[in-house]
């Protein structure tokens, strides 16, 4: 009988026993590689959602300030020298020490307008604009997220377009107050008739009072501003209070007020009316400058063609009605308003400079379009009545009263932080549809446009 040999059978099972450490390595380093690729998976598609997040807030911050940039206007003139000032000072004036902002402030670094940083939910963005010209501008958003940052830049033309006042029927510095049987309507549309009142000097913005209409809406930018409603008034076609509330609106953005360019206009006044002049038997006038001090009193209907040039101070009054085929400017002066007034007490009718003959003395004057009074520093008052208003009316201060009626084409602007005052039985309708879109004596603003061809993501 065989003798067995243990030693071999240890032998075959340290066999196994290293085998089974070989393996165990094996499924070890497969383990180990196999959570190495998992965290590598992981850390991978992080870092991809906070790109993706990070790129997601910068598309938000685009957005956001081509929305911002949309309701702005910069001046006409502006050119690479003051771009920079005048866009900062346009954003400071809807975005400064803002909840957006968590109290900063716009800033120019550079040649660069600076928006800092704005929190949204998922990150923050900031934003810089610069001029690249001629006429373009161009944006770079940053949008950061969880220690992720993207960038996104896009180029934007500056268009000309009118300046936002122009979108209203009425739109005033001053206090707006509309009383009495008066209304302010819509020839084309309801909202053609829109009323602003854009004062800081007082508490109450609008006063509506009486059997009023105004075919409109009634709105403030000042957000603590009142709009105080007695009296049985239509505003937006309705005299249920629970209706027109929709219309009524506080804190709107500040529309722009032209820039006024007048020295074209008043270069045009040729013929000197000074206190020698005889005013009481002449009863037609073309391109007239009437001088300071002359106060003169157009006791008979007259008529003027082309353009009234008044200088400061003066106190003009056409006491017997006036047909004016042309328009009406003054210098501007910090005269007192009470001694600088354009008065019309009898019937006005004011026609297009296109009634004007083909003839040199007016030739320049008929390109002048658009416009019926630009009376910086003054204050006008139509106190007759009126058929047609072939332009658009702006003075520091206005007031209708008496029984004045027409249509006015284009919008009614006061310039100053004075009241405007619309009251008695007047009928303003207001045709902004049909007028003209480039006033003669206001500067056209240049308004922001993206050029989407020009988006780019950064690296």
């Amino acid at each position: 009988m065989p003798i067995p040999r243990p030693h071999t059978i240890r032998c075959r099972r340290g066999s196994v026993y290293l085998l089974s450490l070989i393996l165990l390595a094996v499924f070890l380093s497969l383990a180990i590689a196999f959570m190495a690729m998992s965290d590598l998976s992981l850390a991978k598609g992080s870092n991809y959602d906070r790109a993706t997040s990070a790129r997601m807030t910068a598309e938000s911050g685009l957005s956001y300030m081509l929305a911002v940039l949309g309701q702005l206007r910069l001046p006409g003139t502006t050119c690479a020298d003051d771009f920079a000032d005048n866009l900062c000072q346009a954003l400071a004036a809807r975005m400064d020490f803002t909840a957006n902002l968590a109290g900063e402030q716009i800033t120019v670094s550079g040649s660069d307008v600076c928006v800092p940083d704005i929190a949204t939910d998922e990150g923050s963005f900031d934003c810089r604009i610069r001029w690249v010209g001629p006429n373009r501008a161009y944006m770079e958003v940053r949008g950061l997220s969880r220690g992720a940052s993207r960038r996104i830049a896009m180029e934007l033309d500056l268009l000309v377009r009118q300046p936002l006042v122009f979108d209203y029927g009425l739109a005033s510095r001053g206090q707006v107050s509309i009383s009495g049987n008066s209304s302010i309507v819509g020839v084309n549309y309801p909202e053609e008739a829109n009323v602003i009142s854009t004062t800081t000097s007082q508490p109450d913005a609008i006063l509506i009072e009486g059997n009023t209409t105004v075919s409109g809406g009634l709105m403030t930018s000042g957000e603590d501003a009142l709009i105080i409603i007695e009296g049985t008034p239509s505003i937006a076609g309705s005299t249920d209070p629970n209706v027109y509330a929709d219309s009524i609106h506080m804190g709107v953005e500040t529309p722009d007020f032209p820039e006024l360019d007048l020295g074209p206009l008043q270069a045009l006044a040729t013929n000197v009316v000074n206190s020698e002049t005889d005013i009481e038997n002449d009863s037609v006038f073309s391109n007239i400058r009437i001088a300071p001090n002359t106060n003169p009193v157009f006791t008979s209907k007259v008529v003027i063609n082309g353009v009234i040039f008044i200088e400061a101070p003066n106190i003009v009054k056409f006491d017997g009605g006036a047909d004016v085929n042309g328009f009406i400017v003054t210098e501007a002066t910090n005269e007192a308003l009470s001694d600088c007034q354009i008065f019309f007490g009898g019937h006005v009718e004011a026609k297009s400079v296109a009634v004007l003959p083909d003839t040199p003395e007016f030739a320049d004057v008929k390109e002048q379009t658009g416009t019926f009074v630009v009376a910086p520093g003054f204050g006008v008052t139509f106190a007759g009545s009126f058929s047609a208003i072939n332009g658009t009316i702006a003075a520091d201060q206005l007031i209708f009263t008496g029984t004045a009626e027409g249509v006015v084409q284009g919008s009614v602007i006061g310039l100053a932080d004075v009241p405007t005052i619309i009251g008695g039985n007047v009928d303003i309708y207001v045709d902004r549809l049909n007028a003209n879109p480039d006033p003669a004596g206001f500067v056209e603003s240049f308004a922001f446009s993206p050029v989407p061809d020009t988006y780019a993501e950064l690296d």
